[in-house]
């Protein structure tokens, strides 16, 4: 258990006043913070900031141990000064713009780092509303690594992570914050990204507030202003709305859309504030994909894998990094309920090392890339639009683009072409979106399991099975999104061998588990991770080799627009 969690756990049970007010003393200037990026109101975000502290010394009990205390009080924050908008907003509408403009002029003081400073005025305005977007881990890197100025070792102790893994996620977060931004029409790289937030996100609260507000939060409230409360109880709302934004309502029953299959709820307010939160988490979740027309998804995927070999006399290790940003756009209603999609790969990155040196490399993103690297045949991917025909459960029956993408292949050196065979084929292509295909597409109670058996056709391995097993564990709060938790597990098996890359590729014990976050609501995927442990079996020419192949993967939904 971390320190703030220790302190936290001490007042909980000792009501040790010393120990909620260094809580206190370590947060506020964070709380004051995202309070006055929200809100412009230097006396409405103190205000915010105690009825923040408040909830908190009210629900001591209630967070887990697994709680990063600075990210949970970012949004916390968040929840109070939306709130506090929506109340200013119908008292004194005109009097909160003024005020607002003069805030702006007061705070467009010069800095010492002048780059820096016009950086911030741009992305002040989006930062909260960016870091909604991340999902609960990368959020929390972020507050972690910026907020609180932790090192990378200590985000990751936080995180649970080394130290190595903790840098990553944090660097791929920025980059997610630097895309956000992009759509917003400011350009940018992460790392000044990363030096604008660490100097400017931060700011000293009033003297004497942290004081002010241990004496108030340790009774929970009791001394509180009316105004006070009031922010407490509607941000106390919002918390709960969306923990059960997706909730039905007894008596309302779901109702499917004719042509789609699309899961319809129907709210009843007063109903909602009255069911218990205990009887929502054991609702049973529509889990069906629904690709919305006219709707783009902005997703990303991360693929780890190292293989070793056991039987030559200097083993060898080789590890393979991929990246992919890509966007998926529903263009138009198929008939029986199909969709066409159109899928185009933004960014691309691809790292492999064998015994730790590095021996091919790409980047989309670098513009010094070797263009005569055999890995550079990848950037022939970025931009291209590929066209798919799904039909009502989300299976691919057809997609467009391959043939003329590997018209464009054909002028390349045999060596790319080959290279690019093995990393991107049709096969691999179709994977993009056919999410569908492992799902039940129906409503499933907590407990309940399904399985799915599908072969994969590889020209370079053959035809696998795999044979998975999924499970909808419970209802999790995941990325800012109430999310069916899924776990999974599951096998793969040589069905048929292909020799054409020279070889004869084996598999001869294969396991897959994982877990998954479904948002209902969205009708879609939040992430996926996938971990695979296959031993397997190379046979050529000259001899057999047996390797040891472990994989991590990890899908994404970044945004969707």
């Amino acid at each position: 258990m971390n320190d703030d969690l220790t302190l936290l756990r001490e007042f909980a049970e000792n009501n040790s006043e010393s120990a909620f007010a260094e809580i206190v003393s370590r947060h506020v200037n964070l709380v004051y913070s995202v309070a006055l990026r929200q809100v412009r109101d230097a006396h409405l975000a103190e205000e915010i900031t105690q009825a923040v502290f408040i909830i908190l010394a009210r629900k001591a009990n209630a967070l887990g141990d697994k709680t990063i205390l600075s990210g949970w009080l970012c949004r916390t924050a968040r929840y109070a000064s939306a709130n506090a908008l929506t109340i200013q907003r119908r008292r004194q509408k005109r009097e909160q713009e003024a005020f607002m403009q003069s805030q702006m002029e007061q705070n467009d003081s010069p800095r010492e780092n002048k780059a820096l400073a016009e950086m911030w005025n741009q992305i002040s305005p989006f930062l909260d509303d960016a870091l909604k977007k991340l999902n609960g881990k990368d959020h929390d890197a972020l507050a972690l690594r910026f907020f609180e100025n932790k090192s990378f070792a200590e985000v990751g102790a936080a995180l649970g992570a080394s130290e190595d893994a903790a840098k990553m996620r944090v660097n791929r977060a920025l980059e997610k914050l630097r895309k956000i931004f992009a759509r917003r029409g400011v350009s940018s790289t992460a790392a000044i990204i990363a030096g604008t937030i660490s100097a400017n996100s931060v700011q000293a609260a009033p003297i004497g507030l942290a004081k002010t507000i241990s004496a108030v939060a340790i009774t929970k409230g009791a001394v509180a202003s009316a105004s006070t409360l009031t922010l407490i109880k509607g941000a106390l709302k919002i918390m709960a709305w969306t923990k059960m934004k997706i909730a039905v309502v007894v008596g309302a029953g779901v109702l499917l859309a004719a042509g789609g299959g699309t899961v319809v709820y129907e709210m009843n307010q007063h109903s909602q504030k009255e069911r218990a939160a205990s009887s929502v988490m054991n609702d049973p979740a529509n889990i069906k994909i629904n690709w919305v027309v006219g709707k783009k998804y902005t997703m990303r995927m991360e693929l780890d894998q190292s293989t070793e070999t056991s039987n030559q006399g200097q083993p060898v290790k080789s590890d393979v990094n991929v990246a992919q940003d890509f966007d998926i756009s529903a263009l138009k209603e198929l008939p029986d309920d199909g969709r066409q999609l159109e899928l185009k790969i933004t960014d691309e990155s691809l790292a492999v090392l064998q015994n730790g040196s590095k021996i091919l490399s790409f980047d989309s993103t670098q513009n010094s890339a070797d263009p005569n690297s055999p890995a550079a045949l990848l950037g022939l991917t970025i931009g291209v639009p590929f066209q798919y025909y799904i039909d009502a459960n989300g299976e691919v029956q057809k997609v467009e683009g391959m043939e003329a993408l590997m018209k464009r292949v054909a002028a390349a050196k045999p060596q790319q072409q080959v290279l690019f065979r093995q990393l991107f084929g049709e096969g691999t292509l179709k994977q993009y979106v056919s999410l569908g295909e492992w799902l039940p597409n129906r409503l499933v109670k907590i407990g309940e399991s399904w399985s799915v058996k599908k072969d994969i056709n590889s020209p370079q391995v053959g035809i696998l099975t795999l044979n998975m097993k999924f499970t909808f564990k419970n209802w999790e709060q995941h990325a800012d999104r109430q999310c069916a938790h899924v776990e999974m597990t599951g096998s793969v098996s040589t069905k048929s061998v292909s020799t054409a890359s020279g070889a004869a590729i084996q598999i001869e014990k294969g396991k897959i588990a994982g877990e998954f976050w479904f948002d209902p609501d969205l009708g879609m995927l939040v992430e996926s991770d996938n971990n695979q442990s296959i031993a397997m079996k190379v046979t050529t020419q000259a001899q057999t080799t047996a390797l040891q192949m472990n994989e991590k993967s990890r899908w994404t939904l970044v945004d969707t627009q």
